[in-house]
């Protein structure tokens, strides 16, 4: 694989490393906003007498290169392989972190494992002529440079003594920036395998011996006071449960850490075990790297778990519209994720009469987000998305509760399910079903069309898929009332739709080639007769398919017409890398730019997400459509930007700037869709019926669930 930036990260304890071998350094992941991620240097390799090989994570001052250097990613690690050609000497380093759906103590353990191996290289490299490998040499390891103070800790440890920043959102025109605050760290670098030299990690070796020889194996760990702040108050990490400090996390790396390494070997062979190609292999690995890095796992005051994800470069809490995109990835792999989520989101509603005045009095809706940075007291974004947010959140409850069979979590917020149906229905102000009110949506680099025309596709098969299961989760909940109301504003709304969105061989992005649009941005409203871009093809109207498809919920939406809007809107919409939102690139566009969105894109030719276009590629495989070739393209993506800069996932291309998201995970929907599974354990359906014979991919539910 090309050398590229990637990161490695535990599962919501804030403790990672970027390695970023375009500009010969690494970085460190801990509370500060990406951008401002602290560089250090992991000198890293081989040592023959006088002579050192290194890998490309730290200046050479005075080393060489290797002569070739390799790079691997699998969900659990990220590796190198160096060949030495002079020595005959292959050597790979290894970082490790410990990933195991399912099992929360080991998952947020805040250690990474750092592991050199060395083998001969078994022949020549290239035209190189073949050399005997020396009887012996070291494999060492020493981090540098960066923040870092440094005291040795006994004979096996050295700590890295440093002060992190942690943030907090700023109010006003400026929301998007942080005001740092310090906080005092204290990590330890432990000896599992090996031995420390000064400051350096260091393992003889004799690459001679046939039996082989032992690596040197290195635990970076931390522990870290409460940082987050929610509603107001500092919450401790998950971690602290298990580890009191500093001394007991190094103490289990001691003692226990190789079961980083052999639980990475499960973990990875298990879930690299399809036949989708390479490009996909590197995709849900990368993803899982970048959703990683954006996780944080903390136990609030009432002994609930607060889990959120940060949305990016943006840094938002759990952004509704972000985790519903993500939702395949938690219904297939880790379910009670979303459950932590779910339970969370309620204490963030707003009241309805906020959007819809006195039609709202008595309801409830999402917003975006809750909160930003280092805080989660609220959101932050500028404005809401109403019905968007509050329709994923009744999806999501929906879905969950099927695909888990528990119900505790809409028996408990059963009164806020009936307050967001309610306003749902509220939402509709022209008594057709579709809402026209509060339909601002997240597409926040699209035509006015896709982003925030009244009577949205999108949001009309969203809406109804919302009212839908709403009503099957309220009348189960004894709100019988609303369940019957929502039943009713679907069936309305599913004849709105039925006369209007069809537009012959695809659906169109709205209902209405007229009306008024609002920009939510300025709150300056313009009238149109003809709204540029309504009846183009756009890839949206599946994008609330994929969740109910694997609970095996059918919208009853025309199956013919479903299939046929994925094959031409995404030939129409397809560019270089994926598909962009609409097929519309008309020049009217740019007109309609205002000077607060214009910093999101507004004007870009072809703007896309590439997690839209995941979703998009889920609902086809469901249906018989194989679109998993264009995996290839997002997969350049990742390429093309982080070989020469640091983004990981890069969501956005043709002008946006999405970047460190999590939203990529959406991909890991695709071992579900490729088997067509269904689960509905209340009903207790388990239904295998993949489309495509050709494909195959592992049963997630029967390796992590059953």
């Amino acid at each position: 694989m090309q050398l590229m930036s990637d990161a490695l990260a535990v599962t919501g304890s804030r403790h990672g490393v970027f390695v970023e071998p375009h500009r010969r350094a690494c970085a460190l992941l801990r509370f500060a906003p990406f951008h401002a991620r602290p560089v250090f240097h992991l000198r890293a390799g081989l040592r023959i007498g006088e002579r050192e090989v290194i890998f490309p994570l730290a200046p050479l001052d005075g080393a060489q290169d290797f002569s070739f250097v390799d790079q691997r990613t699998s969900p659990c690690t990220v590796g190198f392989i160096g060949l030495d050609s002079a020595s005959g000497l292959k050597v790979r380093l290894t970082l490790t972190t410990p990933f195991r759906p399912g099992d929360t103590a080991f998952s947020t353990t805040p250690v990474l494992l750092f592991t050199l191996a060395i083998e001969p290289l078994g022949g020549q490299f290239r035209w190189d002529a073949a050399v005997t490998p020396p009887a012996q040499a070291e494999l060492f390891l020493e981090v540098t440079d960066g923040p870092f103070a440094y005291e040795e800790q006994g004979r096996s440890g050295v700590d890295l003594v440093f002060v992190a920043t942690n943030s907090r959102p700023t109010t006003g025109p400026e929301w998007y920036k942080g005001i740092g605050e310090p906080v005092p760290q204290r990590d330890r670098l432990v000896v599992v395998q090996g031995k420390r030299r000064d400051r350096r990690f260091v393992q003889t070796v004799r690459p001679r011996m046939a039996e082989g020889s032992p690596a040197l194996c290195v635990a970076w760990c931390t522990w870290s006071e409460a940082v987050l702040r929610v509603q107001g108050e500092r919450i401790p990490f998950r971690y602290q449960e298990q580890f009191p400090d500093l001394k007991s996390v190094a103490a289990w790396a001691k003692t226990s850490g190789h079961e980083i390494t052999r639980n990475a070997a499960r973990v990875d062979a298990a879930l690299e075990n399809h036949n989708l190609g390479p490009a996909t292999a590197h995709l849900l690995a990368y993803t899982l790297h970048s959703w990683a890095i954006n996780t944080w796992w903390c136990r609030r005051p009432d002994g609930r778990d607060w889990f959120s994800v940060w949305e990016g470069n943006c840094h938002f809490h759990s952004t509704v519209d972000v985790e519903f995109t993500q939702a395949p990835f938690y219904l297939a792999l880790w379910p009670e994720l979303l459950g932590i989520e779910l339970d969370m989101w309620p204490d963030f509603a707003k009241a309805g009469e906020a959007c819809l005045g006195a039609r709202g009095v008595g309801t409830r809706f999402l917003s975006h987000d809750c909160g930003a940075f280092g805080v989660a007291d609220g959101q932050v974004y500028p404005h809401d998305m109403e019905v968007e947010e509050t329709a994923n959140y009744i999806l999501m409850a929906f879905a969950h509760s099927r695909r888990t069979g528990d119900l505790r979590i809409v028996k408990k917020h059963a009164a806020t399910l009936d307050a967001f149906t309610r306003f749902l229905i509220a939402a509709d102000t022209t008594g057709n079903g579709v809402p026209d009110h509060g339909v601002a949506n997240t597409i926040d680099d699209g035509s006015p069309a896709v982003q925030f025309g009244k009577e949205q596709t999108y949001l009309a098969v969203k809406t109804l898929a919302a009212l839908e299961t709403g009503a099957i989760l309220l009348a189960e909940q004894t709100y019988p009332a609303t369940a019957k109301a929502a039943r009713a504003q679907a069936r309305r709304l599913r004849a709105t739709f039925k006369r209007h969105s069809w537009a012959g061989d695809h659906f169109t992005v709205l209902l209405k080639k007229s009306g008024t649009l609002k920009d939510p941005w300025t709150g300056k409203e313009a009238k149109w007769a003809t709204i540029p871009g309504w009846d183009a093809p756009h890839i949206y109207t599946a994008n609330t398919l994929p969740i109910l498809d694997m609970v095996g919920y059918d919208l009853k939406l025309n199956a013919a017409q479903v299939k046929r809007d994925l094959e031409v809107a995404t030939t129409r919409c397809l560019r270089e890398y994926g598909c962009a939102h609409t097929d519309f690139t008309a020049e009217a566009q740019k007109a309609l730019v205002t000077a607060a969105n214009a910093g999101l894109a507004g004007a870009a030719r072809n703007p896309g997400w590439i997690s839209m276009n995941m979703l998009r590629d889920l609902a086809a495989l469901y249906r018989g459509i194989d679109l998993t070739a264009l995996f290839e393209r997002y997969w350049e993506w990742q390429v093309t930007t982080n070989t020469q800069e640091t983004h990981l996932f890069f969501e956005t291309f043709g002008g946006n700037h999405l970047h460190f998201y999590p939203r990529g995970v959406a991909l890991w929907g695709v071992f579900d869709s490729v088997n067509g599974v269904a689960i509905d354990r209340t009903q207790k359906l388990c239904r295998i019926r993949p489309a495509l014979v050709h494909l195959r991919a592992t049963r997630l539910d029967q390796l992590f669930h059953e």
